[in-house]
């Protein structure tokens, strides 16, 4: 029964990410007093690429042909490592582990970027170089989030934490204040990672953050796509596993309590994406990396004065 909730959980994020994700063209566009797309033009988008042909580039290796499958399996176990329709006591809650998400995330993010090089497209070399330059920036500063948290917690086991989290007894969680700075911190890599500005600009991403898939076309990128916005919806859930842990004893009500707080999340983040500065790369992250690095220090040095 465990394994099919676990099912059900992977099902439900394919099926409503690309709601989501049109949800959030529409806001940005209301924003922007414009129409905007249908809420379900990301479905159309993903049929009409479902039913193109495949190509490929004549300096590509098999790299170019295996990374949309790989990418998606890699976000797909991310997903599937989250403990929201399973606790402690399921079979493989063991895999549901920190250290699994940054290995995951990180093959994903060094497919990503090997797959934009093996093309030989420039605009593909320089998006590949430029989700690198945005992993150096944000993951030195949720790495040390995450040390927080685990040495705080005692365990790199996200059912634990998230037990422990949830629990009122006030053993650990937002009383402590070293979890509390590290929980602002962590929020910021989280929006680094669902790609707004000045990361990414939206109306610029084939050139910016998706000029990695300038060669991809078809089916691939339908794959590529689903695979992007699983990566969002497992980087939201990290957080919100980690330091929103709110849960129901019955998995469907925790599955949709979860959803609805990613659905929140999202518009937040369309809010401070429409509203924000536009910098270059690197004024960006010069601009605003000092900061949550800043914090998650702080919060590295209470845990170790012991507050």
């Amino acid at each position: 029964m465990s394994f099919f909730y676990l099912l059900l959980q992977l099902i439900a994020a394919i099926l409503v990410a690309p709601l989501f994700d049109g949800m959030a063209r529409k806001l940005r566009a209301k924003f922007q007093s414009r129409i905007g797309p249908s809420i379900f033009q990301t479905y159309r988008d993903l049929l009409k690429l479902i039913k193109r042909g495949r190509t490929k580039s004549h300096s590509a290796s098999f790299i170019y042909q295996i990374a949309p499958y790989l990418m998606f399996a890699t976000t797909a176990a991310m997903f599937c490592a989250l403990p929201i329709t399973y606790g402690s006591d399921a079979v493989f809650a063991q895999f549901s582990d920190i250290f699994v998400l940054i290995y995951l995330g990180a093959l994903y993010r060094f497919m990503f970027i090997i797959a934009g090089f093996d093309t030989a497209n420039p605009f593909a070399g320089v998006g590949s170089s430029r989700e690198a330059t945005i992993g150096f920036y944000s993951e030195a500063v949720s790495i040390i989030c995450l040390i927080v948290v685990m040495l705080g917690a005692g365990s790199s086991n996200l059912p634990h934490i998230a037990s422990i989290v949830s629990l009122s007894e006030g053993n650990y969680g937002y009383l402590v204040p070293s979890y509390a700075i590290a929980s602002t911190a962590f929020l910021w890599v989280m929006y680094v990672e669902t790609g707004r500005k000045p990361y990414d600009l939206a109306e610029a991403e084939q050139e910016l953050q998706e000029g990695v898939l300038g060669e991809y076309c078809g089916k691939d990128l339908a794959i590529i796509d689903v695979a992007l916005m699983l990566k969002q919806f497992s980087m939201l859930g990290f957080f919100l596993m980690l330091f929103e842990p709110w849960s129901f004893e019955n998995p469907l009500l925790s599955l949709l309590l979860f959803l609805a707080e990613i659905g929140v999340l999202y518009v937040f983040a369309v809010f401070i994406d429409n509203f924000g500065p536009r910098f270059t790369m690197n004024k960006g992250m010069k601009r605003t990396m000092l900061f949550p690095f800043s914090i998650a220090c702080i919060a590295l040095m209470l845990y170790i004065i012991g507050v």
